[in-house]
């Protein structure tokens, strides 16, 4: 007959008394360390002269009657030569395997699903969120998507980032070689995989190292863009006027793909744009007559009432990262022999014409204008927003890209004085 009754253990529970152990009798224990938040039953005994201890269960879950049963079970099998608690071990490590062997079994799909909704949604700007998809989505699920979680070996990463640098992304070659690695070491911290199939490759294997681009478009190269995109069959009118706008803006393509209509304060000629930029600051974009003509266009037509600028065909959230991307490369394709460009390459563009000698538009407001910071101690000491600079740089800006698009000759006396 053990040493323990009901009364007292809920006695213990009620008065909260902790104590390390109290014995039953034959190798039975309880135990209310002050870290316990039930009463927890193991027992005690020794295996080749080594004390080892086993948990049997909580009480009241695991009752007087039971735990003696099951004490006096585990010690028939200490006395038949069985080790209860090496048995446990051996079980546990089975599950674990088992487990791991399912993981396992699971896709490249299923395990970049599970990555995104454990370490990267609500952690991360919905625009870099989507950004990243939409590189993953592209380049890295085509190719590996489908195998087997265990089944991907360095081989198939080497193809992958082949397959890419042969289409001339370097860039994207180098994000995927970075999501690659991030994906397949959160699976090897999930004990899914021993070891990461892209670990050993670096830059040098992908694209290579980036230099800082230096592409803008001339005037001539302008003209030949408008001209192509009035002409390329499929580039609809949303494709030209986000283009355009990006253009007149010299804003970064998410800025305005994902902006919300009521940022959009047509009275005061000022775009609110969102703090979820790419500087995490708040700054208003001065709107010039092009650029509010264009907006009334878009602004005059709403689907299912979305609130995005440009909603995306089913009406429900804005556009995709990849949005006009592949309309443009038609019109690139059009444009005859030139250096191959990019959106990104717009801002470029923009900085280039307008502190140029024939516009003359002080560095410190083309630095506004992109919304980039002011670099140095000078940007410490100077908070000046420029917004009346801002608006006449991009006015005679406008001006110029207008002489583009009609295909006139730019030859305005630069306003220096005006927009410094």
């Amino acid at each position: 007959m053990g040493k323990l009754v009901d009364k007292q253990i809920r006695t213990w529970i009620t008065n909260n008394v902790r104590f390390d152990c109290k014995s039953d009798g034959d190798r039975l224990y309880i135990r209310y360390r002050d870290t316990d938040k039930k009463p927890v039953w193991f027992m005690r005994f020794k295996i080749g002269g080594i004390e080892q201890k086993l948990i049997l269960g909580h009480y009241p879950d695991l009752s007087i009657a039971a735990a003696r049963k099951e004490a006096g079970d585990h010690s028939a099998t200490i006395r038949q030569g069985g080790n209860p608690a090496a048995d446990r071990r051996e079980k546990k490590q089975a599950r674990v395997a088992e487990a791991i062997a399912a993981k396992s079994a699971q896709t490249v799909k299923d395990l970049v699903d599970e990555y995104f909704r454990r370490k990267v949604d609500g952690k991360l700007k919905q625009s870099s969120i989507e950004s990243k998809k939409c590189v993953i989505d592209k380049h890295l699920l085509p190719a590996i998507g489908r195998l087997k979680i265990k089944e991907v070996q360095p081989m198939h990463i080497s193809k992958l980032l082949n397959d890419i640098v042969d289409t001339g992304s370097r860039v994207s070659a180098n994000k995927v070689l970075s999501y690659s690695k991030q994906i397949f070491d959160y699976a090897v911290i999930r004990q899914i995989i021993p070891s990461n199939p892209a670990a050993a490759f670096k830059r040098g294997d992908a694209g290579g190292e980036e230099k800082s681009r230096d592409r803008y478009l001339t005037h001539e190269e302008l003209s030949l863009l408008f001209k192509s995109m009035r002409e390329c069959p499929g580039f609809n009118r949303n494709n030209f006027i986000a283009t355009k706008l990006l253009l007149l803006f010299g804003c970064r393509k998410n800025e305005l793909l994902y902006a919300k209509r009521s940022d959009f304060a047509l009275g005061a000629a000022i775009w609110q744009m969102n703090p979820e930029n790419k500087t995490e600051s708040p700054i208003d974009i001065p709107i010039v007559p092009a650029a509010m003509e264009l907006l009334n266009e878009l602004l005059a037509h709403q689907i299912d009432r979305c609130e995005y600028l440009f909603p995306a065909r089913a009406g429900n959230g804005h556009v995709n990262h990849s949005y006009i991307n592949k309309a443009l490369d038609k019109v690139i394709g059009l444009m005859g022999d030139i250096k191959p460009f990019t959106v990104h390459d717009f801002r470029a563009t923009l900085r280039t014409h307008i502190t140029s000698k024939s516009i003359g538009v002080d560095r410190f407001v083309a630095e506004r204008c992109l919304n980039h910071k002011i670099p140095g101690m000078e940007g410490v000491y100077d908070r000046g927003d420029y917004i009346d600079e801002r608006r006449a740089a991009l006015e005679l800006w406008a001006a110029f890209l207008e002489t583009c698009e009609t295909g006139k000759a730019w030859n305005v006396t630069p306003i220096r004085k005006a927009a410094v």
